[in-house]
């Protein structure tokens, strides 16, 4: 009986177990993750010397500011805010995945829409 007892008090604690870790590190996951998520990084646009460009803070600090197109050579910034801003938001896709540096590719600035 008491061998009985231990299994089952062994296995509800490995259940529990396994339960704790997917909510705290599998479905914390989806909390950042995504266009719906919360993320602790925010993407703001500002009119820069050569076109459009892009801060991202965490809370109030800068953690980047890109005031030209990245992944391309050259000093230009966006033609408009709207490029600036879906860059801006990829960025912090990428960020909020655990990419670090956030690279973007010429690939993916064409399937922004973006001019360069």
């Amino acid at each position: 009986m008491i061998k009985k007892k231990s299994i089952s008090v062994l296995i509800f604690g490995i259940l529990a177990f396994a339960a704790a870790i997917y909510i705290l590190f599998i479905k914390g996951k989806d909390i950042n993750s995504g266009s719906g998520g919360l993320s602790r990084f925010k993407v703001e646009t500002f009119q820069a010397g050569s076109g459009w460009a892009y801060r991202i803070r965490q809370d109030t600090t800068a953690v980047i500011e890109q005031k030209f197109i990245p992944g391309v050579e050259g000093t230009t910034g966006f033609q408009t805010e709207q490029q600036a801003l879906s860059t801006g938001k990829l960025v912090i896709q990428k960020l909020d995945q655990g990419i670090f540096p956030p690279t973007i590719t010429t690939r993916e600035l064409d399937s922004l829409g973006v001019k360069y």
